[in-house]
């Protein structure tokens, strides 16, 4: 979708992966504070195979909470959309129904997770729609605290010494 015919008031989507909260949510808040229409959404993505597919107990605990995220949405005069199948293939679809201006959401860190959402992320500005990530769980970003040559840690004690020397994370 080109930039000229995206509108700048359209609804955003906040896309719901592995942090399933309202509470001290990032991409949420981000989205609410963009004054849009928010449209919250969870797309189970079996497609991708370098991902690691959900075993059964991991899927037992996300449909229950799914379920308690749909009802806390529900509590607040919202709800939460459902999807199964390719995640830039089902964000494409609702952009394109929807008019969907800006997509939020929480960051992964495993390197298949990165790949997928750095693709998607790329598409979506090239496509004019604002894509924005958040970090909704760590300290510091993985990049953010290295050597002094430049390269990841190994060991925890130097490792934590450089991440409290980048100061107190943010809120």
């Amino acid at each position: 979708m080109p930039t000229d015919t995206v509108s700048a008031k359209g609804p955003c989507i906040v896309w719901f992966r592995d942090d399933l909260r309202l509470a001290d949510n990032p991409a949420l808040s981000a989205a609410v504070a963009s004054g849009r229409p928010v449209i919250a959404v969870y797309i189970l993505d079996q497609e991708n195979t370098a991902i690691r597919q959900p075993g059964a107990a991991v899927r037992w605990w996300l449909h229950g909470s799914l379920e308690r995220l749909d009802q806390a949405l529900r509590d607040r005069g919202a709800s939460l959309a459902l999807f199964k199948g390719p995640s830039a293939t089902i964000l494409a679809d609702i952009i394109k129904v929807a008019g969907v201006s800006a997509v939020f959401w929480n960051r992964r860190y495993g390197a298949a997770e990165r790949a997928q959402d750095g693709a998607i992320k790329e598409q979506l500005k090239a496509d004019g729609i604002e894509a924005r990530s958040f970090n909704s769980h760590l300290l510091h970003e993985p990049w953010e605290v290295k050597t002094k040559t430049e390269t990841p840690f190994k060991v925890f004690t130097p490792f934590w010494r450089a991440a409290r020397e980048k100061g107190a994370p943010a809120a």
